[in-house]
């Protein structure tokens, strides 16, 4: 009976997937210390230096530390033994496990011209766990349902705060119920289509894609209704978008930013913004731990 309970707790606190990576004495203290703390949203790795577990946005420091060595194994089992596999998105500082899990890495960059070419003496790894909550973001869906015009919806908010929690529900939403549309997404890093999301909703996914060819892909060959994707806001890919934006299908997309002003200040949202792609800006707060978010929706039109 006691490990029965043990384990429905140890797939409530963190994806049975991840146990495979972190070392046992790691997920005993983690499960030690379950019991009434909380979801965990990260669990962040150092060398030589305390594990600390993210729990609804509180700060946990554990006993267990890591050598070096050990986070380098840990990363390697990640990358299935082949981190040439993975080398271009680890020179962008992350990988991206099944489920929508993120891993940022720290480490010490190999540059050349300007440009990342590979990360050495991997310091840190901070584990990034999806939130499972389908249930959020009825006013984006309403604005997305009450545009006739073409033009989309960016939401923004500070990293962490849960916009690609955000862009998975309303697409589990706007998918599914009495009106679904035709909805594709554009996942060039394999966060929002997780396995919940995929196996309960009617979109369809391009995986790994960039996101100005997935784009152009979901206009011009899926006849899509809406477009999703995630953190948009680079010029060049920005310039891209814009070129294929011309089809009347509205994006949903998510960008870093504080507020309207801050994402107005990037040379790429703000191409985006004069060309029209968007019809309404929000931003999220947290309201509480499986809450729904607290949202301040600009009109475009408000926007200078």
């Amino acid at each position: 009976m006691l490990t029965s309970i043990k384990n429905k707790n140890k797939e409530l606190k963190y994806p049975a997937s991840l146990s495979r990576y972190l070392p046992q004495s790691l997920s005993d203290e983690i499960d030690e210390l379950y019991d009434g703390i909380g979801r965990i949203e990260e669990i962040r790795l150092r060398s030589d230096s305390p594990v600390m577990l993210t729990v609804d946005n509180r700060n946990i420091m554990l006993k267990t530390e890591l050598s070096s060595g050990e986070i380098g194994m840990i990363l390697s089992k990640m990358c299935n033994y082949s981190l040439y596999a993975y080398k271009d998105t680890i020179a962008n500082g992350y990988i991206t496990l099944s489920g929508g899990i993120r891993v940022g890495i720290c480490g010490r960059a190999g540059v050349e011209n300007g440009r990342v070419f590979g990360v050495y003496d991997i310091s840190s790894l901070n584990i990034r766990i999806p939130r499972g909550y389908l249930s959020f973001g009825e006013p984006i869906c309403d604005l997305l349902r009450r545009r006739g015009d073409g033009r989309g919806v960016l939401i923004y908010a500070p990293p962490g705060v849960g916009k690609t929690t955000l862009l998975r529900s309303v697409i589990f939403r706007m998918s599914t119920g009495r009106e679904p549309l035709r909805i594709t997404v554009i996942d060039s890093r394999g966060e929002l289509s997780t396995e919940d999301i995929r196996t309960r909703c009617g979109a369809d996914f391009l995986v790994g894609y960039p996101k100005a060819k997935g784009i152009e892909i979901a206009a011009r060959t899926m006849n899509s209704q809406l477009i999703v994707c995630d953190e948009i806001g680079d010029t060049e890919e920005a310039r891209a978008v814009i070129s294929v934006q011309n089809c009347g299908v509205p994006l949903l997309a998510s960008a870093h930013g504080e507020s309207v002003d801050s994402i107005m200040r990037r040379d790429g949202i703000r191409e985006l913004h004069l060309a029209g792609v968007f019809g309404a800006y929000v931003g999220i707060k947290r309201r509480g731990v499986g809450i729904d978010y607290i949202y301040d929706i600009s009109r475009a039109e408000e926007v200078e």
